[in-house]
């Protein structure tokens, strides 16, 4: 049997798997965006559309091809760079940038006009672990959408406030190339409001069987907990919440049990 290689550094590190474990849900993403762009009173046009901790920019390009002004921002070096080196390879504009998402501005990221559309839909939000990081987030998004204009939030809640479910996987193909991964619950504190998860992809090609792993704490939301940081932040109102089938024409209603949730947050 092939011995599986483990790789270094974190999973985030990996861009291609990153990329393509997620690649299939893109085409939801996209009709769910312009349907967001037509609401923000911005269809028919080129529309500004930013992506805070945007990763590979699996989306950024395809909306840039499309004609739209985009602008992605990550911590990540080696992330930005996969995203710019494929804008480039698209003829496109390298607009990912190397930032925080809790600490950037219209200036910083060289930008004269606010956006018309935000989104993260991944739960990257939750990788903000304290109060007034996710404050201080939610507070530059807000000055950096227009009015009017939408943050497209989407986030993994704990029902009733407990942890009901303890791991999620994934299997996907692209090519020779075949991946699974499973996200894995370690421990949670629901008092501290943290939770430490285990993300572990592995990847196999006819030549070559390897995995990286990585282990990192994620913040944790009831819906409460979640409505009670907005009222916080008086730039935002709730303009709708949708499951992550990303289906515009059916909204959800958000309770106790509510788990995976996308808001739609409108800046007034």
């Amino acid at each position: 049997m092939t011995n599986v290689v483990q790789l270094p550094g974190s999973v985030y590190d990996h861009p291609k798997l990153y990329d393509v474990l997620f690649s299939a849900s893109w085409k939801a993403e996209i009709d769910f965006l312009h349907e967001m762009l037509r609401r923000a009173s911005a269809p028919g046009k080129t529309a500004s559309i930013f992506e805070p901790a945007c990763g590979t920019g699996r989306l950024l390009w395809r909306l840039a091809k499309e004609g739209h002004d985009v602008l992605g921002l990550d911590l990540n070096p080696i992330a930005v760079n996969f995203c710019n080196d494929r804008l480039r390879r698209h003829g496109l504009p390298e607009s990912a940038r190397l930032g925080d998402m809790t600490d950037f501005s219209l200036a910083t990221l060289e930008r004269r006009k606010p956006f018309d559309l935000a989104f993260n839909f991944v739960s990257s939000f939750l990788h903000l672990t304290t109060e007034s990081q996710a404050m201080a987030h939610l507070e530059c998004t807000a000055r950096a959408v227009k009015s009017g204009g939408f943050y497209l939030l989407g986030l993994h809640l704990l029902p009733d406030g407990e942890a009901h479910c303890s791991r999620e996987s994934w299997t996907t193909r692209r090519g020779a190339l075949a991946l699974s991964s499973r996200l894995e619950r370690l421990r949670i504190d629901t008092t501290r409001r943290q939770e430490t998860v285990r993300f572990r992809i592995e990847a196999k090609t006819p030549n070559r069987h390897y995995a990286v792993c990585d282990t990192f704490p994620l913040r944790t939301y009831s819906a409460a907990q979640f409505f009670r940081l907005l009222r916080k932040i008086p730039d935002w109102e709730v303009a709708g919440t949708f499951d992550f089938t990303l289906d515009w024409t059916k909204p959800i209603p958000v309770d106790a049990r509510s788990e995976d949730v996308v808001f739609v947050l409108r800046k007034h």
